[in-house]
């Protein structure tokens, strides 16, 4: 009998005899207590219903005789049972125990977790705490953008970033805008320990802006102006000025150590005839570079040109008050005679401090008190060649931040602009100090 009940053909045949039942089954592996009372009493079944009465023996005999060959083989059927039951639940167990990738409805995150736990740990609402991670055709992954209500960074349906607002002012605006890189550039004003922003600007990290809003204002107006841009067509433009930063600079500079050069081979009093006698040596320098900013972008160019006049203007007319040499100078008869040539060299030191355009009053000054604080012959080299340190510092450094290079990674076509960076810096240079018009290479 217990060669019979372990037969696969026997089993399948009484089990699908059985499955018309609607028995419980136990949570982990072997036999239902139905299948496990049947498979016991079947041979006992079997033995009373082959039962014969033998010749001189009572009913009742042959039923206890039979009774008793039916209960013989119930402990090797209990044992074998029981043996089944365990390997059903070690393989179960087994199964149990490894884990599985699966989706955590709680905190929203792919965790890997036990059959058991997946089974067993609902949320207080009693729906499955975990459930299986969603394919990645029906995934619909977070993007990153930034709160303009709340002025934070976030993640939200992508969904969200087109449909949902808010109102500013009584006037309904996208709240959410896609960050992008936040390792990419931004230009903006950095806000000052005076609480002032600063009226020049430089670069930094996007991330670097959109954890601190409050204290930068970016070129563009504001924070979602910004983000607007992309990401890719803001580095080309901050590239674009870089390069045009190095060159700006690099005119200047050679402009600055032309003044030098014709202070040293002559006597030079301070006053303002001998600096007008100086500027007009450099005419040649600063034409050159007016003219190729001229061809590159007339419009901006007329912007950034006219803000420099208008500051002079501001200073002649009395309207601005700045420095008393600046001022004098400015005024004097022999200035007058050459305010176009003025007008074109502090236009030329602006521009190599702001290549972007949008010249800040502090640069116009500064270039106006480069040129006209000339009373004194040690001050005034001493001025010039500060300015011209600033100017070309400022213009690698953005440069290195725009292409992300270190000094020797600098392109040999701004190996001149290096050089005088070092001499204005104090390094001797081994070359010809004597600078000609013709060598401005743009």
């Amino acid at each position: 009998m217990n060669k019979v009940l372990m037969r696969p053909l026997f089993r399948k045949a009484y089990l699908a005899r059985e499955k018309t039942a609607n028995v419980k089954k136990f949570k982990v592996g072997g036999f239902s207590q139905t299948e496990r009372r049947n498979l016991l009493l079947t041979p006992i079944t079997s033995a009373l219903l082959q039962a014969k009465t033998m010749p001189g023996e009572s009913q009742l005999s042959s039923l206890a005789r039979a009774f008793g060959k039916g209960i013989q083989p119930i402990p090797n059927i209990a044992m074998n049972i029981k043996q089944i039951d365990d390997a059903a639940r070690a393989k179960e167990q087994d199964k149990i125990s490894k884990t599985k990738e699966v989706l955590d409805t709680t905190t929203n995150n792919v965790v890997f977790k036990t059959e058991f736990d997946i089974q067993n740990e609902v949320k207080a609402d009693n729906t499955p705490r975990y459930v299986p991670v969603p394919s990645k055709e029906s995934q619909i992954k977070p993007m990153r953008v930034f709160d303009l209500k709340e002025g934070v960074k976030t993640f939200v349906n992508p969904n969200d970033v087109l449909t949902t607002k808010y109102t500013v002012n009584d006037e309904e605006k996208l709240r959410y805008a896609p960050v992008g890189d936040e390792d990419s550039l931004v230009k903006a004003y950095k806000k000052l320990d005076t609480g002032e922003f600063n009226t020049s600007a430089g670069y930094f990290k996007k991330s670097e802006v959109l954890a601190n809003p409050e204290l930068f204002k970016p070129i563009e107006g504001n924070i979602e102006m910004m983000l607007k841009m992309k990401d890719i067509d803001r580095m080309k433009k901050i590239k674009s000025e870089a390069d045009g930063s190095m060159v700006a600079a690099n005119a200047a500079a050679k402009t600055i150590r032309t003044i030098e050069n014709d202070i040293a081979k002559g006597a030079f009093t301070g006053n303002a005839a001998d600096l007008t006698s100086i500027i007009t040596g450099t005419t040649g320098f600063v034409e050159q570079f007016i003219n190729r900013e001229k061809k590159t972008n007339m419009q901006v160019f007329n912007s950034e040109y006219n803000a420099t006049k208008r500051e002079i203007d501001a200073i002649l007319s009395g309207r601005k008050t700045v420095n008393e040499r600046v001022t004098r100078f400015l005024k004097a008869a022999e200035t007058q005679g050459l305010k176009t040539s003025v007008i074109n060299l502090a236009y030329l030191i602006a521009k190599a401090r702001e290549p972007g355009g949008r010249f800040s009053v502090p640069d116009i000054e500064l270039a106006l008190s480069s040129i006209g604080q000339s009373s004194n012959k040690i001050s005034f080299l001493a001025g010039l060649k500060r300015t011209g340190e600033e100017i070309t510092r400022n213009a690698i450094d953005q440069y290195k931040l725009a292409y992300n290079v270190l000094d020797e990674d600098i392109p040999n076509k701004y190996r001149d602009l290096i050089d005088n960076y070092n001499y204005f810096g104090g390094y001797q240079i081994n070359k010809d100090d004597d600078v000609m018009p013709g060598s401005l290479n743009f």
